[in-house]
This record gives structure tokens, C-alpha cells and sequence, in this order.
């Protein structure tokens, strides 16, 4: 199921609904990280001088790096959630090619899938951020503190992609309770996204890639019951 579903998913890629998609989540992407860096720069230029050169020079380098960092550890997260915005059409692509037959789902009016973007955003990032004390133990231990990430935020993210995309076919008790019933099955795909995530470059397209993979998960998962 997970091999072919992704398969398929890639295979897309080359899709012009795909590539108009990439266009606009990066620029809301670049939209958000200027507007942080906007917050930032005033941020800094509040501080009081210290009245030292050299202390106000370290503060403001290490503001910039800081913010180059997080930036970097972020934007898969802000990227999936600049994506969510425009899911309908991705979607919408992956059911006119390979099941046409099929009903069509859902379109998710607008507002509710920028909320849904946003609490996504919100809880990856707080999640992250409860963990941070035993990321600085595991620090020591890479492998452990690689694993874990993938873990936890492989279940996020499957959550996440699985209940947007299920949600546009079934109420959301129903939705739910499948997504209960195959946990196994979405939390390695999940994995497989967040794996993909890790990769430079690559990343700007997984969570397009990510969307349309789901869309085929969900399409055998409901095949099969």
C-alpha cells in the first residue's frame, strides 16, 4: 500500500496543479519568514545598548544566526502549512487522474483550512519545543535523538495529512475512527514524510508530494476497510 501510494504520488510531480502549488506555498513561506524577520529586527533594535561593542555586536550576530537556524528547522513545517491552504487542489489533481470514477470530495472551505494550517504549525512547533530538554540530553546520542524525532513528529505529520485528506470524504467521527484503525500504517507513512523532510532541496516539493501520497493511502485504506 505505502510503496505504490507514493509511488503514484511522485509520478504526479510533473502535474501543472503541482507546480502552481510549489509557486504560491513558497512565496506565503517567504511571506511569513520576512514578516518574522521583520518582528526580529525590531526586536533586537529595542534592546537597550549595553554600552559595550562588542556585546552589541555578539547580540545582534547571534540574533541573525538564531533566526537563519530556526528558520531552517521550520520551514518544512511552515511549508506543509503554506500547502494546507491550497490542499482542495492538489487533491482535486490526484482524483481527476486516477480516479475519475470516484466521488469527488469535499472542497474545505477557506478559513477553516488556514485554522487547521495554523493549529498545525502551532503543535509541531510546541511539541518540538517540550521536547527540546531531552533533544539536549539526547544531543550526545545522535541516533536516539534522530529516532525520536522522526517518531513524534511522524505522527504529527501523519495525523495531520491523513485528517485533512480524509476529511474531505468522510464526516470527521467517521474519518477519525479509520485513522484509529490503520494507526500503524499512517504513523510509518508519517515517517517516510518526515524522512523525506530531512533532505535539501527535496523538501520544497515534499509536502505537495506528502498530499497527493495521502490521497492515494486513504483512497486503499478505504478499499479495504
Amino acid at each position: 500500500m505505502i510503496v505504490p501510494s507514493l509511488r503514484l504520488a511522485l509520478a504526479q510531480l510533473p502535474d501543472p496543479t503541482f507546480r502552481r502549488v510549489l509557486w504560491r506555498s513558497l512565496l506565503v513561506s517567504m511571506a511569513v519568514f520576512a514578516v518574522l524577520a521583520v518582528v526580529l529586527w525590531f526586536g533586537v533594535a529595542m534592546l537597550p545598548e549595553t554600552e559595550q561593542t562588542w556585546l552589541d555586536w555578539v547580540i545582534g550576530f547571534a540574533s541573525g544566526v538564531g533566526f537563519f537556524v530556526a528558520m531552517l528547522l521550520l520551514f518544512p513545517a511552515v511549508m506543509t502549512a503554506a500547502v494546507g491552504l491550497f490542499l482542495d487542489d492538489i487533491a482535486d489533481a490526484v482524483e481527476q487522474r486516477y480516479y475519475p470514477g470516484d466521488p469527488r470530495g469535499r472542497a474545505l472551505p477557506f478559513w477553516p483550512a488556514l485554522g487547521g494550517s495554523l493549529r498545525f504549525l502551532g503543535i509541531v512547533i510546541g511539541v518540538n519545543l517540550l521536547l527540546l530538554p531531552i533533544y539536549g540530553v539526547l544531543i550526545f546520542f545522535p541516533p536516539f535523538m534522530y529516532a525520536l524525532s522522526l517518531l513524534v513528529n511522524g505522527f504529527l505529520v501523519s495525523r495531520e495529512y491523513f485528517e485533512v485528506v480524509a476529511w474531505r470524504y468522510l464526516p470527521r467521527s467517521e474519518a477519525d475512527r479509520l485513522r484509529r484503525r490503520h494507526r500503524g500504517d499512517l504513523w510509518l507513512c508519517g515517517v517516510i514524510i518526515v524522512l523525506l523532510l530531512t533532505i535539501p532541496l527535496i523538501n520544497f516539493v515534499v509536502p505537495i508530494v506528502a498530499t497527493a501520497f495521502m490521497v492515494h493511502v486513504y483512497k486503499r485504506l478505504q478499499a479495504t476497510g
